[in-house]
């Protein structure tokens, strides 16, 4: 069997003393240049694995990450295409920092304060958290993480701010200018009835995207008029199919209609092939999200294209500058994309 090679082997090797091994392991400052090259020659001429488990343990720190996803129940296939991507970034970025993820499950009827405070934090075996929500956080959580002082980011969600502090760090994307964007894209192409199915109304994405277009079109047209031209839908493909019927039992229908979601665009899509309408040359659709499958549907689905996978690295990388210095950051909001398919044309 082969002999397990410790930091006395490596020691020895430099001609240095274990706690200089050590502390070069550890990345400390004091230490030379000279003795840190000897140690670093050793290691690699001995193979030697530094014990992670025991650097941390003398860092006072567990190499844990959680992530706590909250939604309301039950999760929404729409859901996961735009939490897995997030999810697969921070998982990818920790890993490459030797760090592990553990990830927890909430929905509105559990009480994601006393779980999450209770069972984790409390015992403390992490060294920070990411939330990961389109819900508004409860204060009492927003409190407790602020007593807890474990560095944190929300994504998608935040800044949260308690007694005049701000309470973690935010990542967030751009939904209310590019909402703007693609309405004003519409009327470029004649378009002056524009229809807009919102997500769910507890959802703060989909609060800012209703926002953006009630906003938008009051510039263009009167209360009555625009308010008539929008339905609160739920994500689901079924609220789009029904918003269609909705809007086109009325005289004076929209020519085109902004959708919070490509599944209900699709479901929008599904109910106007029915009633016989041509789709652009009848009615234009956006979606939002970008996902796979709209890109593949008859006509493809014109989008908003949001950085998922950009969220989740960068909320990483936030997580672990501040659990290295301590510091809070200032709110970030990545850009989103139009992407122009051919659900769209100009009004004939």
């Amino acid at each position: 069997m082969a002999q397990k090679i410790t930091q006395r082997n490596v020691a020895d090797l430099a001609k240095v003393s274990t706690g200089t091994v050590s502390r070069v392991i550890n990345g400390h400052p004091l230490v030379s240049e000279e003795a840190r090259a000897a140690v670093l020659r050793a290691i690699e001429q001995l193979g030697y694995i530094p014990n992670t488990a025991a650097q941390s343990l003398a860092q006072g720190r567990t190499r844990n990450i959680l992530v706590a996803f909250l939604d309301k129940s039950p999760i929404l296939p729409s859901t996961w295409q735009y939490e897995l991507p997030i999810l697969q970034a921070i998982n990818d970025y920790l890993r490459l920092n030797d760090y592990s993820v553990q990830i927890t499950i909430h929905t509105t009827e559990s009480n994601l304060n006393s779980i999450v405070f209770k069972d984790v934090m409390h015992n403390k075996s992490i060294d920070g958290m990411i939330i990961l929500t389109s819900l508004a956080v409860e204060d009492s959580f927003i409190k407790s993480l602020e007593e807890s002082r474990i560095p944190a980011v929300f994504i998608g969600n935040g800044p949260y701010w308690h007694d005049g502090n701000q309470i973690g760090s935010a990542i967030l994307f751009d939904n209310f200018h590019i909402i703007q964007d693609a309405y004003n894209m519409l009327r470029s192409l004649s378009h002056e009835r524009i229809g807009f199915i919102t997500g769910s109304d507890e959802h703060i994405h989909s609060q800012i995207r209703l926002q953006a277009f009630t906003e938008i079109s009051a510039k263009h047209m009167d209360c009555r008029s625009y308010e008539n031209l929008i339905y609160h839908g739920d994500y689901s493909i079924n609220s789009g199919f029904e918003a269609l019927y909705h809007f086109f039992k009325k005289s004076d229908p929209p020519t085109a209609i902004i959708c919070a979601n490509d599944l209900m665009a699709i479901g929008a899509m599904k109910a106007a092939k029915e009633l016989h309408m041509r789709i652009p040359q009848d009615l234009s659709i956006i979606g939002f999200d970008n996902i796979e499958v709209g890109s593949f549907y008859s006509p493809p689905l014109t989008s908003i294209k949001v950085p998922s996978y950009d969220l989740g690295r960068q909320g990483a990388e936030i997580l672990l500058e501040t659990i290295k210095d301590g510091n809070t950051r200032e709110p970030i909001t990545l850009p989103t994309e139009l992407i122009i398919r051919k659900s769209v044309s100009k009004m004939i």
